[in-house]
C-alpha cells in the first residue's frame, strides 16, 4: 500500500511540471527550462525537475552533468513559476 501511496505522490509532482528538450546555445553550453503547471508548486520542485532532465541528458552520454547557471522566473502562489538550467556534459 505505501508503494502505491509513494508511486502516485511521484506521478502526481511528476505531472504538475513540464520540461523542454534540452537546446544548444550559441555560446556552447546546453539549456534545459521547466515550468509549472500550477502557481502551488514550489521553485525547488521546478528547479529539480529541470535538473533531472540535464542530468539524464548527461548520462545517456556518459558524462557528468555540470550546472553552469540556473535562472528562475515567477512568485509561488501567485505566477507561474520557470526555472531555465545551463550546463554541461563534462
Amino acid at each position: 500500500m505505501k508503494g502505491f501511496v509513494l508511486l502516485f505522490g511521484v506521478s502526481f509532482l511528476s505531472a504538475c511540471t513540464s520540461v523542454t528538450a534540452v537546446n544548444s546555445r550559441q555560446d556552447g553550453h546546453l539549456t534545459v527550462t521547466s515550468r509549472a503547471r500550477w502557481d502551488i508548486v514550489s521553485w525547488n520542485r521546478v528547479r529539480t525537475a529541470g535538473l533531472h532532465k540535464a542530468e539524464d541528458y548527461c548520462e545517456k552520454q556518459k558524462k557528468q552533468l555540470h550546472t553552469v547557471e540556473i535562472h528562475s522566473e515567477g512568485l509561488h502562489g501567485v505566477t507561474t513559476q520557470t526555472v531555465e538550467v545551463i550546463f554541461d556534459c563534462i
